[in-house]
């Protein structure tokens, strides 16, 4: 499914969000970009009111460090006991650690990022209110590189460490992923390489790596990365795909920092590209005696 399908599939699948929503040819009123006419006769006789109305631009944002922006709003008659403050929470519980993963193989998260009130006078219904509740999209691209593959072996060294978790880039991705205390989603994200120093046969590369840990349950979020950062400080590497290890040169933690856009453990890992690589033997002449 494209990203607009998916998050619609989201939104409908929420027993708390669309028991308080109108229906529409007898399904909630969530629409995208816009809602029908109020004339349609989808509506029928029914209220249309609450419905939900969410766009996006997928425009990348450096300084917010998102691939872009979702915009949901939800309307509600001033006339209507269920008011927009019931429903905003449902809303943002629909997104809160829920991955999207698109037929072209991109996966997304959305952090909340704030909601605005707002109210509309229509000459047909009267008042309405409303809430603008605006998501960050963060994109988790690929970070498969080549060999050596420092976020490779590190996805392979958590995922010994925590086989029920969902590493991302080795696990296979859902259309929908929601992660859970039972089931915690850790994306490792290469920051940035340095060549540290080289010999005649080793260049020494220094690899920096993010490790983010997607789970509402904070304090599961603290134990799983306290438990990596200090398995990684007492085994002092990481054993690549080559067989040759990746040195912790430097670790640091943090849990106050947004999980979903920076991370939690900052990882300097240093390890070797060979200059040359042997060669295998090849046959040169061959001698057939009779």
């Amino acid at each position: 499914m494209i990203l607009e399908e998916l998050i619609h599939k989201r939104f409908v699948s929420s027993e708390s969000l669309i028991k308080h929503l109108a229906r529409y040819d007898g399904i909630p009123a969530i629409f995208s970009p816009e809602a029908p006419d109020s004339k349609q006769d989808g509506w029928g006789d029914n209220t249309q009111y609450p419905r939900v109305v969410y766009n996006f631009d997928l425009q990348a944002n450096e300084e917010r460090h998102s691939a872009g922006t979702l915009s949901v709003s939800l309307y509600c008659q001033n006339v209507e006991e269920m008011m927009p403050e019931v429903i905003e929470p449902e809303v943002r519980q629909c997104l809160k650690d829920v991955l999207l993963y698109t037929d072209d193989e991109k996966l997304y998260a959305f952090a909340w990022n704030r909601t605005d009130a707002f109210e509309i006078k229509d000459k047909k219904v009267g008042l309405l209110i409303g809430s603008d509740i605006r998501f960050d999209i963060l994109e988790y691209t690929n970070q498969e590189t080549t060999d050596p593959d420092p976020i490779v072996a590190t996805n392979q060294y958590i995922k010994k460490l925590y086989p029920d978790c969902v590493v991302i880039g080795l696990d296979k991705m859902q259309e929908i992923t929601e992660a859970t205390a039972e089931q915690p989603v850790i994306y490792c994200r290469l920051v940035s390489t340095d060549k540290a120093e080289e010999t005649n046969t080793v260049a020494w590369m220094d690899g920096k790596i993010a490790i983010h840990i997607l789970c509402p349950d904070s304090e599961v979020r603290m134990k799983i990365g306290a438990a990596i950062a200090q398995k990684m400080s007492l085994d002092g590497e990481i054993i690549m795909l080559d067989y040759s290890p990746m040195f912790i040169k430097r670790l640091q933690a943090n849990y106050k920092s947004d999980y979903l856009k920076d991370g939690q453990i900052f990882v300097t890992g240093r390890y070797g590209i060979l200059r040359y690589k042997s060669e295998p033997h090849t046959i040169r002449k061959i001698n057939i005696e009779c």
